[in-house]
């Protein structure tokens, strides 16, 4: 049996042998019986003139799947010249939270359109949908729930279970009030457990995790790891059941978390994969890489002003090229033990580990953890320092003790410091409410140069003053 990357470049070579035979025919049987996943990604990597053969063969119900799955890049690409009464077509057959999550890809003026060919009921349920933050429960919720009252029995939970969509699943039968409000939940292996005449109040799980309309999809993706959920109830401010949120959402929210989270820890921003174009890539990308530039001026003014000052004060002015070259391990090493810090961190708060989010937990384990390893790079540099210096150099002892141990001391310092730096600098970030994930990219690499130019040429200049 192939793999799944197998099957579809596999997929996607057939598909361009069709196309320039132009085989329409044996092409739209193909794309029946292929599955709508597989067609998604090939449909990202072809031009736009076959993304249009293909939409064109396609079945209105999969090219709907298929709109779905697709990156927001290719979905703004592949709608551009579809009309409404085309889109509201292929959208009509996915479920309301699948169809929002694709409008709101859409401009408001192309919404409109296709809103207006979709159903009255769906329509007002997308709408309604569309109006919460993409990002919340009530922006990833299907509103479609099966529901029972309190006072009914296992009987009425069949009825309802089997006159709920066939094309959604259900995992969960959710008991509630005479006013719609949450009381609890019964999974479908319980309801064939019992016997149908049983009363609901005697089964009922009434401890069930929910989650609130407001809520961030961190927050749940964290709720539904933390609970092995497949399914959760979504409630609103009055505990009135509004929706449910099942795993399948769940993976894609994680999957876009991790992504949003990597894109920002590189210096860049998850709308840049809103598109393909060029220019507006470049511009998503050129503020980190202003700051990390003007970081690095800044850097190049402390070397510049330490060296002016001070070499022509020195007694040994030859003295400063091996200085000047160390530089380079003590700056790297500071940043690289600052980023791993960093890293760490954000995972852990993203995660809403309590161990990560308690500072205090946090911060004794990192400066244990940051003083064992500046200790063992101060060790290792300084003696590399000695050595080299010692067999490639015509220095005198003097001089090369001191390079050592200003190394070994700059290296233990901005080690231990960029450390600290990486652990406070995402509580920080998340404490003012921006993501943390931006502490772990350019920032902390710029800001741990700096600090180690610093250190590392202060600390040298004041041991060549000492031992002189």
């Amino acid at each position: 049996m192939q793999d799944h990357h197998s099957q579809t470049k596999q997929l996607l070579e057939n598909i361009e042998q069709l196309i320039e035979a132009k085989d329409f025919e044996q092409l739209k049987e193909l794309l029946s019986v292929s599955r709508t996943s597989e067609v998604a990604e090939v449909v990202e990597v072809l031009d736009e003139i076959a993304r249009q053969v293909l939409f064109d063969l396609l079945e209105p119900k999969d090219a709907g799947e298929v709109l779905e799955k697709i990156d927001e890049a290719t979905l703004s690409e592949v709608v551009e010249d579809m009309t409404g009464e085309e889109l509201g077509e292929m959208l009509s057959s996915l479920p309301p939270d699948e169809v929002a999550d694709v409008i709101a890809e859409f401009s408001d003026q192309q919404a409109e359109k296709v809103l207006e060919h979709i159903g009255e009921i769906d329509s007002e349920q997308i709408e309604k949908l569309l109006s919460y933050q993409e990002d919340s429960a009530g922006g990833i919720m299907t509103p479609e729930v099966v529901k029972v009252q309190i006072d009914q029995t296992i009987r009425d939970a069949i009825r309802a279970y089997r006159e709920a969509d066939h094309d959604e699943h259900f995992f969960n039968v959710f008991v509630v009030d005479s006013e719609d409000k949450l009381l609890g939940s019964i999974d479908i292996h319980t309801l064939l457990k019992y016997p149908r005449k049983t009363d609901i109040k005697d089964i009922i799980d009434d401890e069930i995790p929910f989650i609130h309309l407001s809520d961030d999809q961190e927050v749940i993706a964290n709720t539904f790891r933390k609970n092995d959920l497949v399914s959760a109830p979504v409630v609103d401010d009055n505990g009135i059941l509004v929706g449910r949120i099942t795993v399948d959402d769940i993976v894609d929210v994680m999957d876009e978390e991790a992504e949003e989270d990597v894109l920002k820890m590189a210096g860049t921003h998850p709308d840049e994969l809103d598109t393909h174009k060029s220019l507006k890539i470049a511009l998503v990308r050129l503020p980190w890489l202003l700051i990390c530039m003007s970081g690095s001026m800044l850097s190049a003014i402390v070397l510049y002003k330490f060296f002016a000052n001070k070499y022509a004060s020195l007694s040994n002015p030859e003295i400063w090229k091996h200085i000047i070259t160390f530089v380079p391990a003590v700056t790297a090493m500071g940043g690289n033990s600052g980023m791993q810090t960093s890293t760490v961190v954000v995972r852990g708060l993203a995660t809403g580990d309590l161990a990560a989010l308690d500072l205090i937990q946090v911060l004794q384990r990192e400066i244990k953890a940051s003083l064992i390893v500046a200790l063992i790079c101060a060790l290792v540099s300084s003696t590399v320092a000695l050595t080299g210096l010692s067999i490639f150099e015509d220095a005198n002892f003097k001089d090369v003790v001191t390079i050592a141990l200003s190394v070994g001391l700059a290296m233990f310092s901005a080690v231990s410091l960029s450390t600290l730096l990486g652990l406070f600098l995402p509580y920080f970030f998340r404490k003012v409410g921006i993501d943390p994930a931006i502490s772990s990219g350019p920032l902390i690499t710029t800001a741990n140069d700096i600090l180690s130019f610093m250190v590392y040429f202060a600390l040298g200049l004041l041991l060549l003053n000492v031992l002189s």
